[in-house]
């Protein structure tokens, strides 16, 4: 099967950013003056909720009632983003946030080989598009294939619509496309939509189960470097 297309997964793929949202949500909870507070073992554990799902137990803290919740959960849910989103840009413009190794190197490989490079992330499209901008540039957004975010499926990663999307709008056969991950969620996510799936963990998802992975490093730049090359080998019967 011949590699058409390349779909990147944002949070923890490109950007070590897994992290950012735990930190987000707990200065969610600080400015609605909650006591509680996630540390990594406890977002680790939540890692593979999808993000409104995490709102449940949110919403639980508030004693509420029941009939308040979809508004509370979508408010809550666009502040979280906003937090998530300028914490990851202000490091990123202080350059203390670089890209995973490796990540560069092979987008640049792919740009000089011609194969598009999309986005398949699960947060917010607004959010991803600042973090894409201030971590890999202007140019980069403009040369994505396609970006598609959480709020353009119904159904989230584990589910494989965003895969599934991110091909169609590429018009690209699932069995030519190859998906970098990091999560187990994702990992699922990519092999649901019939699709090659290469995945180095990020830090709060290395005790994932990646069993199915196509192949799985610490890094793209782990040992053997994970290269073009290397990604033409997995797809091939």
């Amino acid at each position: 099967m011949p590699l058409e297309l390349v779909i990147s997964d944002l949070d923890g793929t490109i950007l070590e950013t897994e992290d950012y949202h735990r930190r987000a949500y707990n200065a969610l909870f600080e400015e609605m003056d909650l006591a509680q507070r996630w540390t990594k073992a406890d977002y680790s554990d939540r890692l593979a909720q999808v993000g409104g799902e995490k709102f449940r137990e949110v919403f639980a803290w508030l004693d509420r009632p029941q009939d308040q919740y979809a508004e509370t959960k979508e408010r809550l849910y666009a502040r979280k983003t906003e937090l998530y989103a300028a914490l990851i840009v202000a490091d990123l413009v202080a350059g203390m946030l670089p890209l995973r190794p490796g990540v560069s190197r092979l987008f640049g490989e792919l740009a000089e080989a011609e194969i598009p490079i999309a986005i398949a992330s699960s947060c917010v499209k607004s959010a991803a598009i600042d973090v894409i901008r201030a971590g890999l540039g202007e140019g980069f957004l403009e040369s994505v294939a396609a970006l598609c975010a959480g709020d353009d499926v119904s159904r989230k990663k584990p589910d494989p619509d965003i895969y599934l999307l991110a091909a169609r709008e590429c018009g690209v056969a699932p069995e030519n496309c190859l998906v970098l991950e990091d999560t187990a969620h994702g990992l699922q996510a990519a092999l649901g939509a019939g699709m090659t799936c290469v995945v180095t963990p990020s830090e709060l998802a290395r005790g994932d189960d990646f069993t199915g992975a196509h192949l799985r490093a610490e890094s793209l730049e782990s040992q053997t470097r994970i290269d073009l090359g290397a990604l033409r080998e997995l797809m091939t019967p």
